[in-house]
Order: structure tokens, then C-alpha cells, then sequence
């Protein structure tokens, strides 16, 4: 896979690198934001968060082996997330994904959550902790050509070295 130049922009609504962060490749429309499960109080003051988009938890396992991944998509991230806190106990950090222009659409979303899930089982990197594999939705071939795009922003933003405090 060739690697190309990318201009990132991180926003620290804190100031603080190792809380909460809004990223963006700048010349994408898709964002990202890393919440630390300690800092879903704050996380709750971010608009964005509760916008249609796909989720990620991330969490270790106590006996070392892969970490644990929890792939999602909701019409409102946040809200889901919030759900998640009281339910699921292992994670410890989550990235939600939205469209900075708001053009994700359920349809859209329910696609990449699939295509994730299907990614992350080839890629054998992570114990995932979803009970049901996501069912792909009917969308039109260049809509799934526009969505694997961002799939790649997507993979980028959650890959651990772009992220340091994502186990």
C-alpha cells in the first residue's frame, strides 16, 4: 500500500493531548474524534458526537492477548456511546466518525460498519466483541466506491500510531 503526504488537524477542546480529540485530514470530509471513557462528560458538550456515524470501543483483554474492538454506527454517536458506558465494561477508549458536511446517511453508515467489521476479521488484530457480524445494506456501486474512500480515512484515524492513548 503506498503512503501518501496527509495534512492532519488536531483540536484539543481541553488543551490537554492526552483527553479528548478532534481530528480531521484537511482536505477530507470525514472527522474523527477519540474519547477517553473518563471523558465522556466533557465529550458530551461536543455537537458533532451526535451526528450519524460509526463508532469504535477499544478496550485489553486481562490475559494480554489481542485487544478488544466493538465496531457500531448509530444516528447519534454520542447518545449510543453514553448507552454503551452504563453496558459494556471493557473498553477504555472510543473514536467516532462523522461527515464534517453531514453526509452520512443510515444507509451509509450501516455500510461501513459492515465493511469495518469484515476488515478488522481479515485483519485477525483484535478480539471483536460484537455478538452479530452487521449485514451490508443495499446501496448503489459508486456509493459503496465513495464509502470504501472513506473507509481509508477511517483506518487511518484508527490505527494505533496515529492516536497514541488508543490501545
Amino acid at each position: 500500500m503506498k503512503v501518501e503526504p496527509k495534512t492532519i488537524q488536531i483540536f484539543l477542546p481541553d488543551g490537554n493531548p492526552r483527553s479528548l480529540k478532534i481530528a480531521e485530514i484537511t482536505s477530507r470530509t470525514v472527522q474523527a474524534a477519540l474519547i477517553p471513557r473518563s471523558k465522556i462528560d466533557e465529550a458530551a458538550k461536543r455537537k458533532e458526537l451526535s451526528s450519524v456515524g460509526i463508532y469504535f470501543l477499544f478496550g485489553e483483554n486481562d490475559d494480554g492477548s489481542k485487544p478488544q474492538i466493538y465496531i457500531g454506527e448509530s444516528e447519534d454517536c454520542f447518545s449510543r456511546l453514553k448507552q454503551h458506558n452504563r453496558e459494556k465494561d471493557f473498553w477504555q477508549a472510543s473514536i467516532i466518525i462523522t461527515s464534517k458536511t453531514q453526509y452520512f446517511t443510515k444507509s451509509h453508515v450501516k455500510y461501513l460498519e459492515a465493511y469495518s467489521a469484515e476488515i478488522a476479521a481479515k485483519a485477525n488484530r483484535f478480539s471483536i466483541e460484537n455478538n452479530t457480524v452487521p449485514a451490508k445494506p443495499h446501496i448503489s456501486e459508486s456509493t459503496a466506491a465513495d464509502l470504501k474512500d472513506n473507509f481509508n480515512s477511517i483506518k487511518f484515524f484508527c490505527l494505533k500510531k496515529n492516536f497514541s492513548s488508543v490501545p
